[in-house]
C-alpha cells in the first residue's frame, strides 16, 4: 500500500542554505538534486536508480565551481606592446649623448681649423707687407731729411731745398745737435741702417752747395735701398765667396788640383782677380814658397814690395803689379792681429 508523505520543512531549509552558497548555475543542479531525493522517498523501490544521477549532477556542480571564468567577448584580446627596460632606455640615452658629442667635437674642429686659417692668411699678408715696405720705392715715404737752420744761411742753399721738393721727399728744417748738419730719420722703432763711424758723427767735406746737394741725395737713395738689400743679401754664411769662380777644386791623391786652390785662396783678397791670382801663384807655386820668400828678406819695406812689379796678363793686355796689391797680400800672410782691416 502506497503512502504518500510531504517533505519535511527542515529538509528544504537545508537545501536552500547549500542552494545560497553555490553559483547559479550550481542552483539548478541542487533544485533537481532534492527533487530527486523527494521523489526517492516516494518511490522507494527505485532509489538505488535515482541515487546515481544525483551524485553525478552534484559532481557536475562542484566541477562547474572551480572552473575559471570564461572571458566576456567571443573576440580574442591583441598583444599588449612590449615594454623597454631601464637597461634598454639608459643605452639610448647613452648614445644620444655620445652623437651630440660627436657632433660638438667635429663643430669644435671645423672652429679651430677656421681659425688657424684666419691666423696662417694674417702672417702671410704681414711678411707681405713688410716686403714690400722695405722696397726702395715704400721705403723712401718714411725717410725724412732734417737740416738744420744754420747751415741754410749761407749763399746758394736754395738748390738744395728745391732738388728735395722736385723729389717729393719729406724734409725739415730743425735745429741739430751739430750745428750746420744734416740728418736722417726713418719712421720705425728700430734703426735697420746705421754707418759705421767714429761716435755716430759723419764728417764730410765738400766745395760748394752743388756737391752737397748732390751727396745729400746719394745718402738719401742709399738709405732706401739699404733695407731692402738687406735683406735680398741675407745668407747663412755670409763670409763665402759669391760668383761662378768660387766654387771649390778637386785635389787628386798625386796632387793634382793643389795649384787651383791657391790660386782661389789669393781671389778672396779684395779686387784680386783671376789674372792676377795667376800671376802670383806662377810666380810663387805655394804658400810655403812665398813664405819663405818673405822670411828671406832683411826689411819689412821689401816684403811688401816683394809681389810689386810682376807682369800681369789680361785680355791681350800687359800691367804691372802695384805696390798696394803686393803689401796687401803680405798682411793678409804675415799679420797676426785678426781685427787688422787689410785695405
Amino acid at each position: 500500500m502506497s503512502v504518500l508523505r510531504r517533505a519535511e520543512t527542515w529538509e528544504i531549509s537545508e537545501s536552500e542554505e547549500e542552494t545560497d552558497v553555490e553559483t547559479k548555475p550550481d542552483s539548478k543542479l541542487s533544485d533537481s538534486g532534492r527533487t530527486t531525493t523527494t521523489e526517492a522517498e516516494h518511490h522507494p523501490s527505485s532509489n538505488h536508480k535515482r541515487k546515481t544521477p544525483s551524485a553525478t549532477g552534484s559532481t557536475s556542480g562542484q566541477t562547474s565551481a572551480l572552473a575559471p571564468p570564461r572571458p566576456h567577448g567571443s573576440v580574442a584580446a591583441s598583444p599588449a606592446r612590449k615594454r623597454r627596460t631601464r637597461e634598454e632606455v639608459e643605452a639610448d640615452r647613452q648614445r644620444a649623448g655620445e652623437r651630440k658629442e660627436e657632433r660638438e667635437r667635429q663643430r669644435a674642429a671645423k672652429a679651430r681649423e677656421k681659425e688657424e686659417r684666419r691666423q696662417e692668411q694674417q702672417r702671410r699678408r704681414e711678411a707681405a707687407e713688410e716686403l714690400r715696405s722695405v722696397r726702395p720705392e715704400n721705403c723712401l715715404k718714411s725717410l725724412t731729411v732734417r737740416i738744420d737752420p744754420a747751415l741754410l744761411q749761407q749763399d746758394g742753399s736754395d738748390i738744395l731745398l728745391d732738388s728735395l721738393a722736385a723729389f717729393e721727399w719729406r724734409f725739415s728744417i730743425e735745429s741739430q745737435q751739430l750745428p750746420h748738419s744734416i740728418t736722417w730719420t726713418r719712421d720705425l722703432p728700430q734703426v735697420l741702417v746705421y754707418l759705421q763711424l767714429c761716435k755716430n758723427i759723419s764728417v764730410v767735406f765738400l766745395n760748394g752747395w752743388q756737391e752737397v746737394t748732390n751727396h745729400v741725395c746719394a745718402v738719401t737713395k742709399a738709405l732706401s735701398k739699404r733695407p731692402f738689400k738687406l735683406l735680398t743679401e741675407r745668407v747663412e754664411l755670409p763670409f763665402c765667396v759669391d760668383g761662378s769662380w768660387a766654387s771649390g777644386a778637386r785635389v787628386e791623391r798625386d796632387g793634382s788640383g793643389l795649384i787651383q786652390v791657391w790660386c782661389k785662396q789669393i781671389q778672396q783678397l779684395n779686387r784680386v782677380s783671376p789674372a792676377v791670382a795667376s800671376t802670383v801663384t806662377a810666380a810663387y807655386p805655394s804658400p810655403q814658397l812665398l813664405l819663405q820668400a818673405y822670411q828671406s828678406l832683411g826689411s819689412e819695406e821689401e816684403r811688401k814690395g816683394l809681389l810689386a812689379g810682376l807682369l800681369v796678363k789680361s785680355g791681350g793686355k800687359e800691367r804691372r803689379l802695384g805696390p798696394e796689391m803686393s803689401a796687401r797680400v803680405y798682411r793678409c800672410f804675415t799679420a797676426q792681429n785678426p781685427q787688422l782691416v787689410l785695405d
